[in-house]
Formats: structure tokens, sequence, C-alpha cells
């Protein structure tokens, strides 16, 4: 006989697959429905860089659209975009700490929530004019320490398994992929884009730890510790990727510092100086010198 509270588990994940596939599709079909009747529009797309992004101007200008009652918010609220951005590493940290104890639903939605409030914070300083250089500085520091705290969350619930590798790699790489890009900024080139950026990598960790427990608790059952494949597939998936794009970014910034560097002058061979012969030199330091020659290097030497 199977257990009631097994039963009830059941009913409580496909009950939660159901609300978040709804909540996925319902406003994205939404929003189609006004982009082909021209009420909407989408972002510009990107041209150049190291690669397309993986995310379309379709998801992006989709996903605007739904935080626009959010944007509007935090223009009444008073908030600075600092304190919002210092608020995605509150959220990012507790994100996390829920992963790593195994609570991936809670930590699906935290991550969605730490997300929004990194674009959140960056729409508020443009729209009320606030943006500055110590605000672009911080955001990206924050977001780097966000996504250690995420990505090791992971490494310590997957502790002892091939999949931790995973979760540090993809962490290492997410890491030269930003710092790729912001070096790159200050040597002039601009634009670097690539496949995987972080709204991307936020996008697909979050999807995993949301759908992880339906098929985790179908395929292993209510264990204390599941494997949770999805999100072992999914950090898999994040590695590859990752350094994928931190390589083609690090080649197309190359390429294009190489190309902006101007030709250099040829260089001239140096002309080498007549080398006397061993033997001879040796000769000559051991045979006496005349006695003008001393006495002239006598005289030399008191005078000096």
């Amino acid at each position: 006989m199977i257990p009631a509270s097994y039963l009830l588990g059941e009913r409580a994940d496909l009950l939660f697959l159901i609300v978040f596939g709804a909540a996925a599709v319902v406003p994205f079909a939404t929003y189609i429905g006004l982009w082909s009747l021209g009420i909407v529009s989408l972002p510009p797309v990107k041209q150049g860089g190291a690669g397309r992004r993986l995310l379309s101007p379709l998801f992006i200008g989709y996903y605007y659209w739904l935080l626009s009652p959010l944007f509007r918010l935090a223009w009444h609220s008073g908030l600075k975009p600092n304190h919002i951005t210092l608020a995605s590493l509150l959220v990012s940290g507790l994100s996390g700490a829920a992963i790593a104890t195994g609570h991936f639903v809670l930590a699906a939605g935290l991550l969605m929530f730490g997300g929004t409030l990194d674009i959140v914070d960056g729409h508020l300083a443009r729209a009320r004019n606030l943006a500055s250089k110590a605000g672009a500085f911080l955001d990206s520091t924050i977001d780097r320490i966000a996504d250690g705290m995420v990505f090791g969350g992971c490494a310590i619930y997957f502790a002892g398994t091939s999949t931790a590798i995973a979760a540090l790699v993809a962490m290492t790489m997410s890491f030269t992929t930003s710092y790729a890009r912001a070096r790159g900024e200050a040597l002039g080139v601009l634009g670097s884009e690539g496949l995987m950026q972080r709204a991307e990598r936020l996008a697909i960790l979050s999807v995993a730890l949301a759908l992880s427990p339906f098929f985790g608790h179908r395929s292993e059952g209510f264990v204390p510790h599941p494997s949770y494949a999805v999100t072992a597939a999914a950090l898999w998936l994040l590695a590859v990727l990752t350094t994928f794009t931190a390589t083609s970014r690090i080649v197309w910034i190359m390429h294009k510092l190489s190309a902006s560097e101007p030709a250099r002058p040829a260089s001239v061979p140096l002309r080498e100086a007549p080398i006397r012969p061993l033997r001879q030199s040796a000769t000559a330091a051991a045979l006496p010198l005349p006695a003008s020659d001393v006495a002239s290097a006598s005289a030399r030497s008191i005078r000096g």
C-alpha cells in the first residue's frame, strides 16, 4: 500500500508543475498576441560580437514587458538603484543556501527573483537618470558574488559527485566570460556579446531547479538526498556552454585588439663586434708589458 504522505507529495509536485507551466505559458502567449498585432515591439538585435545570444529578442522583450508593473512599482517606491542591487545580493545568497540544503523549488523562485532585481536596478537607474560608473561597478561586482554563491550552493549539494565539478566549471567560466568583457571594454573593445550570458545562465538553472523535484521524486521517490538528474544535466550543459562562450569571447576580443594595434617597424639586426680569439687574448694577457708601457700606466694612476 502506498503511504498517504507519498501520494500527497506527488499531488503537490503535479500541482506545482501545472501552476508553473501556466505561469510561464499564458503570459508568453499573451505577449506573442500583442506582438503580432503590433501593440508591442521587440528590442533591437545586437550585431557582431563573439556570437549571438541564446535568448532571442522575443524572450528578452517578453520579460521586460512582463516586468513593466514592477518597473512602475520601483519608480514610485523611492528606492535607489543601489538599494535594489544590494537586495539582489541578499536574495542570491538565500538561493544558494536553498540549493545547498536541497530546497530546489524555493531556490528556483529566489533565483528568478534575484535575477529580476538585477534587471530592475539598471532600468531604474536609467529611468531616473541616476546611472553612474560607481553604480555600474557595484552592480557588476555584486553579480559576480551572486553567481559564486549560487554555483557554490550547487557544488555543495552535489559534493562527492562529478556534477560538483560541472558546477565549479560553470562558475569559473561564467567569471571568465564576465572578466573578458570587462577587460576588453577597458581596452576599447565593446559589444563582445556571446551565447551564454548571465540572463541565459539564470534562466536555464532556474527552470531546471523548478522541474527537478517533480521528475526526481518519480524516479527516486522521496529520499533524503535525491540526485535531481534534471539540475545535474543543466549544470553539465552550463559547463559546456559557458566554456564555449568564454573561449569565443576571448578569441574575438584578442582578434579585435590585434587588428587595432599599429604596425610596428621592422627590427634592424645589431652589428656584431669582432671577437678576439680566446687563445690570442689569453696569450696577450700572459706576456709582460714593455718598460715604457709600465711607466706610462704608473703615471696615469698617480694623476688619477
